[in-house]
C-alpha cells in the first residue's frame, strides 16, 4: 500500500503594523479651538502595535466604517477588531464620528488608513502605520537633510464662489502659516513647504466629487489628483502631496464636525499622499499643518508610542488630541519630532530630496496684516459677521457677531487672532499676545542654527555578543529662530560595543531569545492546546524587513511581526554578519564590529585563511522507495550544502530531502510530510536553510558550525527516474605528526575559491604548488599529473527580468501614459528584489506614452 504524502503550505508574508486612535473634541471653556478628546481604543490581537491583515478581506470593507467582523488573517487565526464605543455627549461637546475604516488599497495594506480633523477640535484616525515606502532605503543613517514638500493646492467650486478673485492669495496665506510651523526647530528637521501648482475648480463636474462624506471625498480626491501629477520627480509641476480645500461641511460616520482628513504615512506615495481641508477661516492653516503631520506619519501626542517620549505635556502641541493652547515656543512635541525623524531616516522621504525648479512665492507678511479682524470673522462665520470688540480677549480669542433667535450675539470658535492683526496703536498680535510693532526685528530676523558638541556615548544595547551605542548632537549652537535654517548633516553616531561572546544559552541565537520573550505574554489564541512558542522567521522575509522581529508559531507555521525593530546588534540574517541598527541593516564584520571587513572563512574561522579544514563531498542516486540515509554530517561541520536538481526543471520527481537528528527525530520532512516552501530551520543554535520541496533545485544549506551531528536522508516515492544528490561540507583537519625529513615532493592544492559568478557560467580557481614535506617550494613534481587550477561553476540560471501586461491608458482621450509591472524572477519562478537582476539588462520601456482619440 502507498503511504500518502502530506504537503504543508505556508502563506506569504503580508503583515501590516496597525494602531487604532480615535479623537473627539469639545471647545467648552477652552481658549481656542483645535481641541481633541481621546476615545477608547478597540480590542487588539495583543499588546503590540502589529496586527495581521488580509489584503483581500481588508479591501472589501466599506468606505467610512468600522467592521466588527474579523479583519482577516495572515497565516493564523482571525484577529478581531471590535467596533469602537462612542463617549456620551456633554454640554458644549459636538460628538465626533467614529474612525474611518480601511478604504480601497493601493500598494500597501496600511495605505487606506486615514486621519480626520474635526471642527472645534475633534479629530479621528483609524490606524497609525509605518510604511515600507516605494522608494529605496536611505544609505545615510541619522543624517539631517533638507526636505522640500512640493505641494499642489486645489480649491473646489465652493471656495471659488466664497473667496472670489482673492482665492489664490488666501490659499498661499494659509500655506505660509503652515510653512512657518514646519520651519520651527522643535520639529528637529529641515522641512520646507513649497507650492508648485494651484488648481481652482470653477466647474464642479471638472473636479473630484466633493460630498459631506469626508472619507469618500478624500478617496475621490486622491484618485482624481493623480492625473495632474507628472510621473517624473524632475518635472517642474511634479508634487509630493496634494491638498483639497473646500467650504463643504465635512462629515464623519455620525456627525459633521470634521475639519480635515488625511492618509497616514504616505508622503511619497503618489496615490495616497493627499489631504482634504474644510475651510473654516485662517485657522485652517493649523488644520493643514496638522494633517500634513499625519501624512508625515505623526501620531497623536497621547498615542501609546508617545507616552514615554512626551511625558505629561500632551495637550499643547500641533499633534495633540486635546489641544487647549498651542505652545508657540515648541509647537511640535518631542514625539512628533521623533516620529518624523524616524520616518525620514527609514527611507520614506526620498521624494522630498529634490529642490523644486520653480515654486510660487508665499506671502512674507503676517496674515493679520492682510486680513483684519472683521475679515477673519467673515471667513469663519460668513460675510455678515464682524469683529466683536472685547478688551479682555484681545489677541487670545476672536469673537465675532452673529444672529441667534433673532438677536445679535457674539460667538467664537476659540481661535486666537491671526498674527499681525492690529490690537492698538502701534501694536499687533503675535502668538496670542499684543506686542509693540517695534519688536518686529526680534520676531522676524532669521537666525540660522548650528550644531552643538557631540554628547557622551550612551549605554550599549547588549551586554555581550555585539551591541550598539550612540552619541548625538543637537542643533543648539545657536538654535534656529524665526524661520532660520535647521542644521544639516549627521546628528547621531553609533559604534559597536560588548563584542565578546555570550555564554551558551542552550545554543539559542539572540533573535530566538527575542521571539521566545513573547511566549508567555502572547494573547493570540490558536484554540485549545499548549501555549504558543515563537521562533524566528527568516525565509520569505524581504531584505528591507530583516530587522523587524518576525516570529512564527512553532509547529504551526503562523507568523507575525511581534516588534517593529529587533534589538540593536541583532544579526540581520543567518547568512550575514551585518547587524541591525535602529531597524536598518548595516554592514559589520565577523568580529561583530560595524564597518569591519573581516569575514568567516570556509572553516567558520573569523579572519581565517581556510587552511584549518578540509572539504568532504560526495553524491548518491536514490533508489528504493522510503527513507534512506545519504550522509551523516558531524558536529562542527561548516558550509554544508546538499542539493538535488529535478529532471528538466520539474518540481515533482518523487524524491525529497529530509533531515534526521542524532536522537532519531526528524528535523525536516519526516513522517511523509513535506514542507513545500522555503524555510529556515533553527536546530541547536544552527540555522539550516531549506529551499522547499517544490523548488526545481531542492537544497539544504548551513551558515555556521553544527552543534550536533545530523543525518541527511532522501525520501523516495513512486517509480520515477531518480536524480543525483550531491553534498559538500567542511570539517577540521586532523593534526598529523610532523616529519622533519623530506622524502619526496608533491602537488599541494588549496580549496577552490569562490565562483566568479553566482549564476550562469563562471569559473573557480585554486592554488596548485609543488612543495616538499616541509612545505617548502620544490620543482620535482611530475607535471603530467598536475591537478587543474581552474574549473567551470555556477550552472544555475541567472535571475531574469519579466515584464507584465500594459495597463490601460491613464486618459480616455488625448495623450496619457501607460505602465506595466516589472519583476525580477529566479530560475524557479520566485520573485526577487530588483537588485538581484542584472541592471544592464533591465527593460527600459515599462512606462510609455499612449495616445487615445482626440478629446471632444
Amino acid at each position: 500500500s502507498h503511504v500518502p504524502l502530506v504537503f504543508e503550505f505556508s502563506p506569504p508574508l503580508d503583515i501590516c503594523p496597525l494602531e487604532a486612535v480615535t479623537r473627539s473634541a469639545s471647545t467648552a471653556g477652552l481658549p481656542w479651538g483645535l481641541v481633541f478628546r481621546q476615545e477608547s481604543e478597540g480590542s487588539f490581537l495583543n499588546d503590540q502595535t502589529w496586527l495581521p491583515g488580509s489584503r483581500q478581506e481588508l479591501s472589501s470593507l466599506g468606505q467610512g466604517e468600522w467592521s466588527d467582523r474579523p479583519l482577516g488573517r495572515v497565516g493564523g487565526p482571525r484577529a478581531r477588531i471590535w467596533q469602537e464605543q462612542s463617549a456620551p455627549e456633554t454640554p458644549g461637546m459636538r460628538q465626533r464620528s467614529r474612525a474611518v475604516g480601511p478604504g480601497p488599497l493601493a500598494f500597501l495594506l496600511c495605505s487606506g488608513k486615514v486621519a480626520l480633523l474635526g471642527q472645534n477640535g475633534s479629530e479621528q484616525n483609524s490606524f497609525f502605520c509605518f510604511f515600507p515606502g516605494t522608494g529605496s532605503v536611505r544609505k545615510k543613517r541619522f543624517v539631517s537633510s533638507h526636505r522640500y514638500v512640493e505641494t499642489m493646492l486645489v480649491a473646489d467650486q465652493s471656495m471659488a464662489e466664497f473667496h472670489g478673485s482673492g482665492l489664490k492669495h488666501y490659499l498661499l496665506t494659509l500655506f505660509s502659516v503652515a510653512a512657518r510651523l514646519y520651519k520651527h526647530p522643535s520639529i528637529r528637521n529641515s522641512v520646507s513647504l513649497v507650492v508648485v501648482k494651484i488648481l481652482v475648480i470653477y466647474e464642479e463636474q471638472k473636479g473630484p466629487e466633493v460630498t459631506s462624506n469626508a472619507a469618500l471625498t478624500l478617496r475621490n480626491f486622491c484618485n482624481w489628483q493623480k492625473q495632474h501629477n507628472p510621473p517624473s520627480d524632475r518635472h517642474a509641476e511634479h508634487y509630493d502631496t496634494a491638498i483639497l480645500f473646500t467650504r463643504q461641511d465635512l462629515c464623519g460616520a455620525q456627525t459633521c464636525d470634521t475639519l480635515g482628513m488625511a492618509d497616514v504615512g504616505t508622503i511619497c506615495d503618489p496615490t495616497r499622499s493627499c489631504s482634504v481641508i474644510e475651510d473654516d477661516g485662517l485657522q485652517a492653516a493649523f488644520t493643514t499643518a496638522h494633517e500634513l503631520g499625519h501624512v508625515f506619519n505623526m501620531p497623536h501626542d497621547d498615542a501609546k508610542q508617545c507616552a514615554n517620549i512626551n511625558g505629561v505635556d500632551q495637550n499643547s502641541h500641533m499633534m495633540a488630541s486635546m489641544l487647549s493652547n498651542l505652545n508657540h515656543n515648541q509647537p511640535w512635541s518631542p514625539c512628533s519630532a521623533h516620529m518624523i525623524t524616524s520616518f525620514l531616516d527609514n527611507g520614506h522621504g526620498e521624494c522630498l530630496m529634490d529642490k523644486p525648479q520653480s515654486a510660487l512665492q508665499l506671502p512674507s507678511d503676517l496674515p493679520g496684516t492682510l486680513y483684519d479682524a472683521n475679515r477673519q470673522c467673515q471667513f469663519t462665520f460668513g460675510e455678515e459677521s464682524k469683529h466683536c470688540a472685547d478688551a479682555a480677549s484681545t489677541c487670545t480669542t476672536l469673537w465675532c457677531t452673529g444672529v441667534s433667535g433673532g438677536l445679535l450675539v457674539c460667538q467664537t470658535k476659540h481661535f486666537p487672532w491671526a498674527d499681525g492683526t492690529s490690537c492698538g496703536e502701534g501694536k499687533w498680535c503675535l502668538n496670542g499676545k499684543c506686542v509693540n510693532k517695534t519688536d518686529k526685528m526680534h520676531f522676524h530676523t532669521p537666525v540660522h542654527g548650528s550644531w552643538g558638541p557631540w554628547g557622551p556615548w550612551g549605554d550599549c544595547s547588549r551586554t555581550c555578543g555585539g551591541g550598539v551605542q550612540y552619541t548625538m548632537r543637537e542643533c543648539d549652537n545657536p538654535v534656529p529662530k524665526n524661520g532660520g535654517k535647521y542644521c544639516e548633516g549627521k546628528r547621531v553616531r553609533y559604534r559597536s560595543c560588548n563584542i565578546e561572546d555570550c555564554p551558551d544559552n542552550n545554543g539559542k541565537t539572540f533573535r530566538e531569545e527575542q521571539c521566545e520573550a513573547h511566549n508567555e505574554f502572547s494573547k493570540v489564541s490558536f484554540g485549545s492546546g499548549p501555549a504558543v512558542e515563537w521562533t524566528p522567521k527568516y525565509a520569505g522575509v524581504s531584505p528591507k524587513d530583516r530587522c523587524k522581529l518576525i516570529c512564527q508559531a512553532k509547529g504551526i507555521g503562523f507568523f507575525f511581526v511581534l516588534q517593529p525593530k529587533v534589538v540593536d546588534g541583532t544579526p540581520c540574517s543567518p547568512d550575514s554578519t551585518s547587524v541591525c541598527v535602529q531597524g536598518q541593516c548595516v554592514k559589520a564584520g565577523c568580529d561583530r564590529i560595524i564597518d569591519s571587513k573581516k569575514k568567516f572563512d570556509k572553516c567558520g574561522i573569523c579572519g581565517g585563511n581556510g587552511s584549518t579544514c578540509k572539504k568532504t563531498s560526495g553524491s548518491v542516486t536514490s533508489a528504493k522507495p522510503g527513507y534512506h540515509d545519504i550522509v551523516t554530517i558531524p558536529a562542527g561541520a561548516t558550509n554544508i550544502e546538499v542539493k538535488q536538481r529535478n529532471h528538466r526543471g520539474s518540481r515533482n520527481n518523487g524524491s525529497y530531502l529530509a533531515i534526521k537528528a542524532a536522537d532519531g527525530t526528524y528535523i525536516l520532512n519526516g513522517d511523509f510530510t513535506l514542507s513545500t516552501l522555503e524555510q529556515d530551520i533553527t536546530y541547536k543554535g544552527t540555522v539550516l536553510r531549506y529551499s522547499g520541496s517544490s523548488a526545481a533545485l531542492e537544497r539544504i544549506r548551513s551558515f555556521s558550525p553544527l552543534k550536533e551531528p545530523i543525518t541527511i536522508q532522501v525520501l523516495t516515492v513512486g517509480n520515477a527516474l531518480r536524480p543525483k544528490i550531491k553534498y559538500t561540507y567542511f570539517v577540521k583537519k586532523k593534526k598529523e605528526p610532523f616529519n622533519a625529513i623530506p622524502t619526496f615532493s608533491e602537488w599541494v592544492i588549496e580549496e577552490w575559491g569562490e565562483c566568479s559568478k553566482s549564476c550562469g557560467l563562471g569559473w573557480q580557481r585554486r592554488l596548485v604548488e609543488c612543495r616538499d614535506l616541509n612545505g617548502q617550494p620544490a620543482s620535482e613534481c611530475a607535471k603530467e599529473v598536475k591537478p587543474a587550477s581552474t574549473r567551470p561553476c555556477a550552472d544555475v540560471p541567472c535571475p531574469h527580468w519579466q515584464l507584465g501586461e500594459w495597463s490601460p491608458c491613464s486618459k480616455t482621450c488625448g495623450k496619457g501614459y501607460k505602465k506595466r509591472t516589472l519583476q525580477c524572477l529566479s530560475h524557479d519562478g520566485g520573485v526577487l528584489s530588483h537588485e538581484s537582476c542584472d541592471p544592464l539588462k533591465k527593460p527600459k520601456h515599462y512606462i510609455d506614452f499612449c495616445s487615445m482619440a482626440e478629446c471632444s
